[in-house]
This record gives C-alpha cells, structure tokens and sequence, in this order.
C-alpha cells in the first residue's frame, strides 16, 4: 500500500477521534452529545488492485428530556490504490490525484464537515 494510502488512513481516524473529543463536550441544541466515527471498508475484491470505502458518521444522542430520536449523517468518499487517486462526489471534490495536496484537500474538506455537524 502507498504511503500516502496509509496517511490518508491515518488522518481519517484521527479526525474522527478529535471530533468525536469535541462532541462529548460541544453544545448541540436538544442533543447530549454528538459521536463521531469513522469507517474503513476494503479492499474490494471486484477491483483489480482494490479499493478502499471510507466513511464518517456524526451520531447525535438526544438528551434524553424530549421525544428526539438518534440523528445521522453521514459522507464517504473511495480510494482508488489501482489509479492512486481519491474519489470524493459526496464533498462535491469528484477526483483528487493521491498526492500532498490531494491529501491536504481532502481533510481539509473533512474538518469542515465534522465542525458544521459539531459546533464549537
């Protein structure tokens, strides 16, 4: 697997941890918390090389005092190792070469997302 493959990975996770920090402490209105995970599916075995599924989830617990029910969201994105680029649709940056920059956008991106689901 490509370095950079295992950075992505890596920084992936790492946000999902540092957010779902946040969550525990952030004041999201009718919610006692938000969790955040992140999933990693692959590679897929229909792919000659492979690829690999990513997922992050922003998980809203209700407080418990109103009649609010546990709230999702989601957004994924796919990393293609046999063209070593990332294909990001759901954050509107389609195709992303698997490079620094590639990388920095991406979570960049990310980091975005998870602050508008978990407020400061």
């Amino acid at each position: 697997m490509p370095p950079l493959a295992l950075a992505l990975v890596d920084a992936v996770f790492g946000l999902a941890l540092h957010h779902d920090e946040r969550g525990r402490h952030a004041k999201v209105p009718e919610f006692a918390r938000a969790h955040v995970r992140a999933q990693l599916e692959g590679p897929r075995a229909r792919d000659p090389v492979g690829a690999l599924d990513f997922e992050i989830a922003v998980t809203y617990v209700p407080d418990g005092e109103g009649t609010m029910e546990v709230f999702e969201q989601r957004i994924g994105f796919t990393l293609d190792l046999a063209d070593l680029r990332i294909l990001a649709p759901q954050i509107a940056l389609a195709e992303l070469p698997l490079d620094r920059s590639g990388l920095a956008r991406l979570i960049g991106e990310l980091e975005t997302w998870c602050y508008d689901r978990v407020p400061t």
